[in-house]
């Protein structure tokens, strides 16, 4: 990967556009306890920059309804346009994603942002938003989400 140094002529290959894809759909009663794309499926594609590193934020509107269960939204991204290419980034609660509280029975807002590196300079990528349920055996799947969103920002 290639660093841009202090005096160096930045290109506009160097930092490609910020990208972001956000949906406001309601998805009530989430039954799920793996990690799914719902619908519509929130994704964007992005290039990655000279250095190789982005910022990525995942984030969304959640409520545990009955405040027994849990709802986590994460990122996934894959080499190419599409979830056909190479994943890159699976989903993963610890690394790429929120854990709503299973106390708030009103919606509330969250996101987690984390830094990827390691990525071809120039090369297409494709990240988008997966969600899934905890079932605590209180009361089963009585997570909702009012919003999901993913964003990439190029960094140096």
């Amino acid at each position: 990967m290639t660093d841009i140094l202090v005096g160096s002529k930045v290109k506009a290959a160097d930092f490609p556009a910020s990208v972001w894809a956000q949906d406001a759909t309601e998805i009530l009663n989430i039954t799920s306890t793996t990690f799914i794309t719902g619908s519509p499926v929130v994704a964007t594609t992005f290039v990655a920059p000279t250095s190789g590193r982005v910022l990525v934020f995942v984030g969304g509107a959640a409520r545990a309804q009955t405040g027994d269960n849990r709802v986590f939204i994460v990122a996934n991204v894959f080499l190419g346009t599409s979830a056909a290419g190479t994943e890159v980034l699976s989903a993963s609660v610890g690394f790429t994603g929120c854990g709503f509280s299973l106390a708030a029975t009103n919606y509330y807002y969250q996101n987690r942002t984390f830094q990827m590196s390691g990525m071809t300079p120039g090369s297409t990528y494709y990240a988008r938003v997966m969600y899934s349920a905890t079932n605590t055996g209180v009361t089963d799947n009585t997570c909702d989400i009012a919003c999901r969103e993913i964003g990439v920002i190029p960094i140096s």
